[in-house]
């Protein structure tokens, strides 16, 4: 049997695994649960326990065994810190991947969308993340963790601070926004002494419509509206401070361009893109005159998984080709 390459995609809610052969055909996959141990109760151990059954079989089911796999790239939500990097991965090799990468997710943007698995991957979904992956091989992540990283995107963070400008102009003498309106109509009241009770009414009954609520603060700033246009501003100068400080302080030389995957659902399905204009116009500011390019995910993050674990073993895959047979198999 030629040899295998093993690909994971493991977040929070959902997991992609999939199995390629040299040829670059897909020979197994599976759809998953979390395998993001922060998200189970049992934590290290529930994982342990999930990979030990899940990772022979989908091996199996390709007709082969661990051993007959080549590499394998782990890209796990939930791997933040060295310390959790070396747990999990100690986790894997005893399953019995030997060769093996276990890292963050954000890092398979990087590998499913820059050339030859070197760029940046800024995410903006759920949450917000910045990944890189430089010339010499070197990984670093940064953000990502809210508050505390001052993490100024992802769905949360915008339909908070569009909660909270309304409630700014009502209450505080905050300054006017069309938001209002716009707010108003998605939670079907017309008086600011409902304002707060029927959000948190939806909020809590699971009935807000979250997507629709982020979308506000797009949709104001096309229109001009300055408490948009500054949320925006606010977002898009922490993204290009991180994509910035990336390239400035890893191996990207300034001769050379650098690629930048932008994933994430607020990055792709947002039809509004006047923020991926002002993270550009921002970077480009702090880097005078460095080539970056910027290109939106369009494969699943499983790919990157198998694009990466592809150039470990000497395998010349084509991500278009990756991503028709992950649409196969998936």
């Amino acid at each position: 049997m030629s040899k295998l390459i093993l690909g994971v995609d493991g977040g929070a809610t959902k997991s992609h695994l999939a199995v390629f052969d040299s040829s670059g055909k897909c020979v197994s996959s599976e759809t998953y649960g979390p395998l993001n141990h922060e998200v189970m109760s049992g934590s290290y151990a529930e994982l342990e326990k999930r990979l030990s059954e899940l990772l022979p079989r989908v091996i199996k089911n390709a007709g082969a065994t661990i051993d007959d796999v080549s590499y394998a790239v782990f890209g796990l939500a939930g791997v933040d810190t060295d310390a959790q990097q070396v747990l999990i991965s100690d986790i894997i090799s005893k399953i019995g991947f030997k060769n093996q990468m276990t890292c963050n997710d954000a890092f398979l943007g990087v590998a499913a969308s820059c050339p030859n698995c070197v760029g940046i991957c800024a995410i903006n979904g759920t949450g917000f993340k910045l990944a890189a992956i430089d010339n010499a091989g070197a990984v670093v992540h940064i953000c990502g963790v809210g508050d505390f990283t001052d993490d100024r995107g992802g769905g949360n963070w915008y339909g908070g601070r569009v909660i909270g400008s309304v409630y700014n102009e009502i209450y505080r003498l905050g300054r006017p926004t069309i938001m209002r309106d716009m707010v108003y109509k998605l939670l079907g009241i017309s008086r600011r002494e409902d304002y707060l009770e029927v959000f948190t009414e939806k909020l809590e009954a699971g009935k807000l419509d979250k997507v629709a609520l982020n979308s506000i603060v797009f949709n104001a700033a096309v229109l001009n509206d300055a408490v948009a246009l500054g949320i925006l501003e606010e977002s898009a100068e922490q993204y290009a401070g991180g994509i910035a400080r990336l390239i400035l302080d890893l191996d990207f030389p300034r001769d050379k361009t650098v690629h930048v995957a932008l994933i994430g659902s607020v990055f792709v399905k947002q039809q509004v893109k006047i923020l991926q204009e002002m993270i550009k116009t921002r970077v480009e500011s702090a880097l005078d005159c460095q080539d970056v390019v910027y290109n939106e995910l369009d494969a699943p993050p499983v790919a990157g998984a198998i694009m990466w674990a592809a150039q470990k073993v000497g395998f010349e895959f084509d991500i278009a080709k990756v991503k028709t047979e992950l649409e196969r198999c998936l």
